[in-house]
């Protein structure tokens, strides 16, 4: 994952959602967020990081790191992890409800998806910046 493939990422997501298609952003939304979690786990060495594991444990292995890696707490925080583990739950409830009928909370779920992708984008942004200099 680089800049510019997150950049063209978020262009495609920006002209899906303009189109009308919603469903469709908001999941290319999430593989985006679930790519940038998983850069930010390997660039700041998390211990026993596995790219196979599920999102739900990959976000509680970052929570009990930031403890300890004083590289990662600069990268993101207590706080703006706290918002992403609870976007993390409710992605869950919206896939569960996704098998069964087709959801009404899509868009109030894309929206909060883009404020996690900022988020997300903004500690890539200071990994990127760490590399280059």
């Amino acid at each position: 994952m680089t800049q510019r493939k997150t950049t063209i990422a978020l262009k495609k997501i920006e002209s899906n959602f303009n189109k009308g298609y919603i469903l469709e952003s908001l999941l290319q939304n999430y593989h985006l967020n679930v790519d940038l979690l998983k850069l930010i786990c390997t660039k700041s060495e998390v211990k026993g990081f596995d790219a196979d594991k599920k999102l739900k444990s990959i976000v509680n292995e970052l929570a009990k790191e930031i403890d300890e890696n004083q590289k990662l707490k600069t990268i993101i925080s207590k706080k703006n992890l706290k918002i992403v583990k609870v976007w993390v739950g409710k992605m869950d409830v919206f896939f569960k409800t996704l098998k069964h009928k087709y959801p009404t909370n899509c868009k109030t779920l894309f929206l909060e998806t883009q404020k996690v992708s900022g988020v997300l984008n903004i500690s890539a942004h200071k990994i990127f910046g760490a590399t280059t200099k």
